[in-house]
């Protein structure tokens, strides 16, 4: 399995799944109405996949930059490329920025 296979474009959700790509993990599970794919490198959860479960969009939430490390940028831009999110570490400040103009942290 390759780290783009993380994200919920390329590996459909299932609940109850729990898969390893090297130093990075994923795991589905769901709430209520809502289902999440939870994204964590070196056991840090670096955010999740959701959606209600009566729909079919899916959406990302960013909760970490994690040690905002090369391999934190690199893996994230893979497993984010299809959801305008983009993890960036110029000027010494990792973040996350959306196509929107959103940034997290703030």
């Amino acid at each position: 399995m390759k780290l783009e296979s993380i994200s919920v474009m390329q590996t459909p959700f299932k609940d109850g799944v729990r898969k390893s790509v090297g130093n990075w993990e994923f795991s589905d599970a769901i709430d209520g109405n809502f289902s999440y794919r939870r994204v964590l490198h070196r056991g840090t959860l670096m955010g999740e996949f959701y959606t209600d479960r009566l729909n079919i969009n899916w959406g990302f939430a960013p909760l970490s930059i994690g040690w905002g490390s090369a391999s934190d940028q690199q893996g994230m831009n893979k497993i984010l490329k299809d959801f305008g999110w983009t993890f960036r570490r110029n000027g010494g400040e990792p973040r996350y920025e959306h196509v929107s103009g959103r940034k997290f942290p703030h």
